[in-house]
């Protein structure tokens, strides 16, 4: 009976052992490719509000910034500032860099300025050396 014991007891422990080394594992990024880089890291966000709505997909890779995705002006005037709202809708991003923090922003759809009102966009960004997001927002601009 004590041999059965002592069997289980070990048994118990490498078992347990081995069900805890399975996450750290599957939690460590794997390499793509013959280049050895880890896999691009994207964060996507969608916001509606009264002026507008979008949604916007961003990769970082490498400490560059690959934005996807449309913003669309809810309320579109055609003509100069005699818009309903005056303002075009686009999205700002705010990358987490080695040098600090550094804003930039998509490409907007802007009737008011015999522009679109809905606009896609697919871009890779000017901002160098990104280590993170900060803060991804829906905004308007009134340039």
């Amino acid at each position: 009976m004590g041999k059965f014991i002592r069997t289980a007891a070990v048994a118990g422990v490498l078992g347990a052992t081995a069900l805890l080394a399975v996450p750290a594992a599957s939690a460590t990024p794997t390499a793509t490719g013959t280049t050895g880089q880890a896999a691009p890291e994207c964060v996507t966000d969608s916001q509606t509000y009264e002026y507008g709505r979008g949604e916007i997909k961003v990769c970082v890779e490498n400490g560059q910034a690959r934005m996807t995705g449309w913003v669309e002006d809810l309320l579109p005037q055609v003509g100069w500032w005699g818009g309903r709202d005056g303002a075009c809708v686009l999205w700002r991003v705010t990358f987490r860099t080695t040098s600090g923090t550094e804003r930039e922003g998509s490409v907007m759809a802007c009737p008011h300025l015999a522009g679109p009102a809905y606009k896609e966009f697919d871009f890779t960004s000017d901002v160098q050396n990104i280590t993170g997001i900060e803060k991804m927002s829906l905004t308007t601009s009134v340039f």
